[in-house]
């Protein structure tokens, strides 16, 4: 088994992200209003989280995500900008998933109608999420698998595992949280037999395909991909190695 990890972007902590909750509702209860100074104070005495950029960077995305509500409150002094007050909502955190998540990952594919999908997420999907001025992408992970559990007619899966084959193919990913959120979504089967197909294609000896020239320049792209400890088994599976060929070699640019 590897682990694929997302680019050189860190992941928030999940943790932090509690902690900034656990001080919003600290500070209510003691009645002071939770604003920006006070909830990096309270977090910097626990030794959770003292940098004031960062904190700004988790509230970001906990606001954007809806899990959060921010209000200004004007101050009466002169020349000093409002006070941010944050309160928990029941909203989030929601995370945008299907087509126009796959495209923010790197989908290297054209399609005339992007959909949008915003799913509520728990905190460690919000954590793997990324701001885009508004929007809060989540990870290449939970994309695929709150997708695939979305697709239930024939047509619309084999869509999105064509998207799916060209993305886990092609880039990084970390397998363990794949397989944990295909499996909590209840399409573990099509995302295993997506990455046996995968392994097979870029890592058996004697691949037993038609288009083999196709195959060969795929793998001169991706000479680095790593083997894992799937091995491709006799399942039918709804994309033929043929097609998933086919997919990633539109994906790299050799077809």
């Amino acid at each position: 088994m590897y682990e694929r990890l997302t680019k050189s972007r860190r992941n928030k902590s999940a943790v932090v992200i509690e902690n900034v909750l656990k001080s919003i509702e600290v500070l209510k209860k003691h009645g002071t209003k939770p604003a920006f100074n006070s909830i990096l104070a309270h977090l910097s005495s626990r030794r959770i989280l003292s940098n004031h950029r960062s904190l700004r960077a988790y509230l970001d995305i906990m606001v954007k995500s809806s899990l959060l509500s921010l209000r200004k409150e004007t101050i009466k002094q002169p020349n000093v900008p409002p006070r941010q007050i944050y309160s928990i909502t029941s909203k989030g955190p929601l995370i945008e998933v299907g087509d126009r998540a796959m495209l923010f990952h790197g989908l290297n594919w054209t399609i005339p109608s992007r959909s949008s999908i915003q799913v509520k997420t728990d905190i460690e999907g919000l954590a793997r999420g990324q701001i885009v001025r508004t929007t809060v992408y989540g990870s290449l992970e939970d994309t695929i698998g709150e997708t695939l559990s979305r697709n239930k007619n024939t047509e619309r899966l084999h869509r999105t595992l064509t998207f799916c084959a060209a993305m886990l193919a092609t880039k990084k990913f970390d397998q363990s949280y794949l397989i944990q959120r295909a499996k909590q979504r209840h399409v573990e089967d099509l995302v295993e037999g997506l990455l046996e197909e995968i392994d097979y294609l870029l890592n058996s000896s004697r691949p037993e395909v038609d288009d083999i020239r196709t195959l060969y320049a795929i793998r001169k792209r991706l000479v680095n991909f790593p083997r894992t400890s799937f091995r491709l088994k006799s399942r039918p599976y709804p994309l033929s190695l043929d097609e998933t060929i086919d997919i990633i070699g539109k994906q790299v640019g050799v077809k």
